[in-house]
């Protein structure tokens, strides 16, 4: 009787912290948020910027905003499959961190260089990206729409802003000019970027059919996408590797390891995995870059 008790205080106590993970650090997306800014870290390190935590506090803060945006209105507009998060999405508290974002962001851009505020115009993008802005006639009434319901657009605009931040911040707070080098480490962004928030595509396909918001998963079908995102990261690496033979750029075993984890998850996951697979696991994988360099060059 006393084991049976044990193992069902663990149980308890097991799933008590996984929900405390889930509503303080997934749910406000404070977890892919700081995997972003892992990607600015890596661009700090391949291009050899100097390290600036600005940069990188400016890319977690802002990620915050238009995560936390599109979902809130998620919440009310295409209903979230998780009913926790549709709930807590609901909640004062998310208004609190999403102000707590605003702010620090604020402040982080009033303290920046100009040549940073210039480069951060870029961020009404995000911001608009989940807004209802476009009021159109559908048969007989009206409806809003966001740039998230351009037809097939949803996963290229978000690995777009991105990327743009990634790459665009760190460069303009050390005032690095965009070379050959900067070009390269781009496209390995890009790809590996869309990559991860197309897959979130496949997670969220019967609630974007749903919501009329049509992705690649709905126009090419997932095996379609797999192959399309199965090709393009086979393409960039090939690009890479090749300006590494060239000496163009310097070798980065870290980028073969990312997109060698990208192609994994790209065979492996599907409309059935579990969500937190995705909202885990998956988006962990944005850490892979950083976590490789370190583990290269620093251990």
């Amino acid at each position: 009787m006393s084991f049976n008790r044990l193992e069902q205080s663990r149980f308890f106590l097991s799933r008590w912290l996984y929900d405390r993970f889930l509503q303080l650090i997934i749910y406000p997306s404070i977890w892919v948020a700081a995997a972003i800014a892992s990607l600015g870290i890596f661009t700090q390190e391949i291009l050899q910027l100097e390290s600036n935590w600005q940069a990188i506090a400016l890319i977690f803060f802002t990620a915050l905003i238009p995560y936390n945006l599109d979902r809130i209105f998620d919440s009310y507009v295409q209903e979230i499959p998780d009913t926790k998060a549709q709930l807590f999405f609901r909640q004062p508290c998310i208004w609190v961190l999403l102000l707590t974002a605003i702010i620090a962001t604020a402040i982080l851009l009033y303290d920046a260089p100009s040549s940073v505020r210039y480069v951060s115009i870029a961020g009404i993008i995000p911001l608009l990206y989940g807004t209802p802005l476009f009021p159109l006639k559908n048969q007989s009434r009206w409806q809003w729409y966001r740039l998230k319901d351009l037809p097939g657009s949803k996963a290229w605009i978000v690995g777009s802003i991105l990327t743009y931040a990634v790459i665009a911040l760190p460069m303009a707070y050390v005032g690095a000019k965009y070379d050959v080098v900067a070009a390269l480490t781009t496209l390995f962004m890009f790809v590996f970027i869309v990559t991860n928030s197309h897959i979130f595509d496949i997670r969220d396909l019967e609630s974007d059919r749903h919501k009329g918001v049509v992705t690649l998963p709905i126009i090419a079908g997932i095996r379609g996408t797999k192959t399309i995102l199965t090709v393009m990261n086979i393409l960039m690496l090939l690009t890479i590797i090749g300006a590494g033979s060239a000496d163009i750029m310097t070798y980065h075993p870290e980028i073969i390891i990312a997109t060698a984890i990208n192609l994994i998850y790209i065979r492996k996951v599907n409309t059935d995995t579990p969500r937190w697979v995705y909202s885990i696991l998956i988006e962990a994988c944005l850490f892979v870059p950083i976590l490789a360099n370190w583990v290269i060059y620093k251990l």
